[in-house]
């Protein structure tokens, strides 16, 4: 047998790596050149938007730390969205990222060229138009860093922390100044008077405008493959940039309208100044102030895009890796090794946004961004109940509560950033436009490709149908011959009872450089091994052999197709794998079948089914086992037991209510109620095991469901007793799945 290596990387980052991470991708644009605007808007109440927005962003920060420790994939919230809420969603999810990311770009490349031009016709007198030399800048600064990520150079990282360093220190002493000569002035207080002259209606359209600025913990999940201790480090780092970021931009704020003198409210004259507003009060305020904001200004945008570019480009290449866009988008140059034609399409979208007005690129930006974190937020709601039983080595505090909150704030903004901006009402019927785009793309073209990808990683090489087809359908990959008889025998017995049928699968797995048709000589000997077995069957019963690379993602496949109510898994016992709970076939089928699934671990003498014993606390998981202990009783009049094992006698109405919950399947059934006392839980399980003929394990209390995919739990009992444990997953549909 050929033995898997896992390829990961090494975890070099520590807290305060990941934290310098996090502040680098938020100190930009958004303070440098946005803050003219967004005073002008909201007056001295933009010191409570910043505020306002560091508490939104730090919640949904959070709900990206679980998403980001249960569904480890490259992708970010691109995957997580696929996953949740199906594959058009995804694509909606993935499309509004690629040019969330683009316009952000833009938006980077638009403060470079305001910021260039200020160099050039103020500072140096060149008598040319501003807004022409802006423009050109920031075409040509896009070009040239496009260019850049096609030869595929990178930032290093000593670069990107010199940089960091570079603006903090420039906002820092910024600051220090502003502040110093507001608190000289004895009426320093009149510059925040009246606090919200534009209302609260002011307050939220700052917040939806400057809300990019508070992005950038994104980057921090998704370096966690290099994180130390990251359940415990990314979430502080989280907290921790975004808090760091957020003073430093009060101080900015609370500097630039105390500081400044001029013949109109300073957070007016600000409002007037636009995107130079820090360059053109900065000397005012501090030796050399309007120079070093300037510098400051030009490096940090130079990194975004940078950044922005290459996070763009790889989206759309992920995406046309996955079938959602034309396979152009995923081909890699020959000899730089990037994929050229995602960033040439990036390449497109950044020029086209980066001659529009600033305050149109930065609202364009906003809005998609906030769909984006709008979709997270739901995905952490819908996991909690669709998939309670996911391994989350961080969970966000009060889910469905804060998450919910979160989702109406940003709609809340979204909607008064859309409603007080000029230019608002014009680029929300572009997002739409964008999305509705999106639309037909997926629909003419990427649920066309889907059916080739799905047949690209597993190829259908045999199928026999049953001769009469029935609404309950039960998939039954088959492996392991040794084990065979006994799934096949378990499945029947459901199966009979509920007048369904049974899919039986067998996977020939082959290594990635192998093509399908390297495995063709094995079909024959497995055709005739499933078709012994579907003879012997007394049910109405089929089969399928596929050839693929990885057996769960032709378990998963054959899931799309046959579309089953219930997959029963055979489970060998302790996997000694640290990157899966109970194997690399089960946990991604776990994770992803959009339907039942139990996975069964067998005595090795297992003949009858006399006394069924349900180790329950109530929830999905659990009704999920009574059901199946229901089937397999009624065929084989076995009595069944509901176990509750608490740690206290306080425990006993937390058990009658999972009792009340778990018995409501089994009604006419010889069902009896046991409540026992004993803080050594898996162990009393364990022993109480051994006294039937087979055990049931399902349940959502969160202290089982933390162990549950842990590997603690079940591993625990399986090697505690000698008897057959079923352990059931129940599909939770919330919603709709889009196909």
């Amino acid at each position: 047998m050929q033995e898997t290596v896992k390829v990961s990387l090494s975890r070099d980052l520590n807290l305060l790596d990941i934290t310098l991470l996090g502040i680098a991708a938020m100190i930009g644009a958004g303070i440098f050149a946005l803050i003219g605007i967004a005073s002008g808007i909201a007056g001295p109440a933009i010191l409570l938007a910043f505020l306002l927005n560091g508490m939104i962003a730090t919640l949904t920060g959070l709900s990206y730390a679980e998403l980001g420790s249960a569904v480890p994939e490259a992708g970010g919230s691109y995957i997580w969205v696929k996953e949740a809420l199906g594959d058009f969603v995804g694509f909606l999810a993935g499309w509004c990222s690629w040019s969330a990311n683009s316009i952000a770009c833009a938006l980077y490349a638009v403060t470079f060229g305001a910021f260039l031009s200020e160099a050039i016709v103020r500072m140096m007198g060149v008598p040319l138009p501003q807004s022409l030399v802006a423009k050109v800048a920031s075409v040509a600064i896009v070009t040239f860093l496009t260019y850049v990520n096609y030869r595929g150079v990178k930032e290093s990282g000593r670069v990107g922390g010199v940089v960091t360093a570079l603006k903090v220190a420039i906002l820092l002493t910024f600051s220090a100044f502003g502040i110093y000569k507001t608190l000289m002035r004895p009426d320093w207080t009149q510059a925040f008077t009246p606090f919200m002259p534009n209302g609260f209606a002011g307050v939220l359209a700052a917040m939806g405008l400057t809300y990019i600025a508070f992005e950038g913990y994104e980057i921090i999940v998704q370096s966690g493959e290099e994180v130390k201790n990251p359940e415990r480090n990314i979430p502080k780092a989280i907290i921790l940039s975004l808090w760091t970021v957020v003073t430093i931009y009060l101080l900015v704020a609370f500097a630039s309208l105390g500081a400044i003198q001029s013949n109109v409210p300073s957070w007016k004259y600000l409002g007037q100044l636009a995107e130079f507003g820090l360059i053109r009060i900065a000397n005012q305020i501090m030796p050399f102030g309007s120079f070093l904001i300037l510098i400051g200004g030009l490096v940090s945008t130079i990194s975004a895009m940078n950044a922005t570019i290459y996070s763009s480009s790889r989206m759309a290449f992920a995406m046309g890796r996955d079938a959602f866009l034309p396979r152009i988008f995923s081909r890699i140059h020959p000899k730089n090794k990037t994929p050229h034609y995602a960033i040439f399409f990036s390449y497109m979208i950044v020029v086209c946004l980066s001659i529009a007005p600033i305050e149109v690129v930065a609202t364009a930006a906003d809005i998609m961004f906030l769909v984006i974190f709008i979709l997270v937020n739901f995905v952490v709601i819908v996991l909690r109940y669709r998939r309670p039983d996911l391994r989350r080595a961080f969970r966000a505090p009060l889910v469905p509560y804060l998450p919910a909150l979160t989702i109406a704030m940003q709609i809340l903004i979204g909607y008064f950033l859309i409603l007080e901006m000029e230019h608002g009402s014009i680029v929300l019927s572009a997002a739409f436009l964008w999305i509705l785009i999106g639309c037909l793309i997926y629909f003419a073209y990427s649920e066309k490709k889907k059916v080739e990808k799905l047949e690209e990683v597993a190829k259908t090489v045999y199928e026999e149908k049953p001769l009469k087809e029935v609404e309950f359908r039960i998939l039954v990959p088959i492996a392991n011959p040794e084990y065979a008889d006994k799934l096949i025998r378990l499945a029947s017995l459901i199966a009979k009872e509920r007048e369904g049928e049974i899919i039986l699968l067998n996977v020939i797995t082959i290594p990635d450089q192998t093509p399908p048709s390297g495995a063709m000589r094995y079909v024959e000997t497995a055709k005739e091994f499933l078709s012994k077995l579907i003879r012997g069957m007394e049910i109405p019963a089929g089969g399928m052999i596929k050839i693929g690379h990885s057996a769960s993602e032709a378990i998963l496949n054959t899931v799309d197709e046959v579309k089953p109510n219930l997959i029963i898994m055979g489970w060998r016992g302790r996997t000694f794998r640290k990157d899966f709970v109970l194997g690399s076939t089960i946990d991604p089928v776990l994770l992803r079948a959009k339907c039942d699934v139990a996975v069964v671990r067998f005595e090795p003498t297992w003949r009858e089914i006399k006394k069924i014993l349900i180790s329950t606390a109530g929830g999905p998981h659990a009704v999920l086992a009574a059901e199946l202990a229901r089937d397999l009783a009624k065929q084989t009049n076995a009595s069944i037991t509901l176990l509750y094992v608490g740690k206290s006698e306080e425990d006993r109405k937390i058990a009658e209510k999972a009792f009340k919950e778990t018995i409501k399947p089994l009604e006419g059934l010889n069902v009896k109620m046991k409540f026992v006392v004993d803080r050594r839980v898996v162990n009393r399980i364990a022993e109480e095991s051994e006294k039937f003929d087979i055990v049931l394990i399902g349940a959502t209390n969160q202290p089982f469901l933390k162990n549950f995919l842990l590997g603690v739990f079940p591993e625990k009992v399986v090697s505690r007793t000698t008897k057959t444990v079923i352990m059931t997953r129940r599909w939770v549909r919330l919603i709709r799945t889009f196909k």
